[in-house]
């Protein structure tokens, strides 16, 4: 590759990341992406504590330690993401 397509190529890979940076600020500033990721967050946390919760039932055999402890650490983390959330929806943060 000659100097000058190596510029050409170097230039065009920093405008694209020029361009993505500028339209992801824009994206992420508004209060669409914002309500957005607390609706996905939601249902994201609602998914982990059901899932814990049949897991745990179905597999009712297995050791605690690790299986079902980690089914119930995920169960907390999913809980802790549902009120983060809820609580940043009611006071609008």
């Amino acid at each position: 590759m000659t100097g000058r397509a190596f510029r050409a190529v170097f230039i065009a890979i920093l405008l694209t990341i020029a361009i993505a940076s500028t339209v992801t600020v824009l994206i992420f500033n508004s209060t669409f992406a914002h309500n957005t990721i607390d609706y996905l967050s939601f249902f994201a946390a609602l998914f982990l504590i059901a899932d814990g919760f049949f897991k745990i039932r179905r597999y009712k055999n297995e050791p605690y330690f690790p299986n079902q402890l980690i089914r119930h650490l995920r169960i907390i983390i999913g809980t802790c993401i549902f009120t983060i959330h809820v609580m940043q929806y009611v006071y609008g943060i």
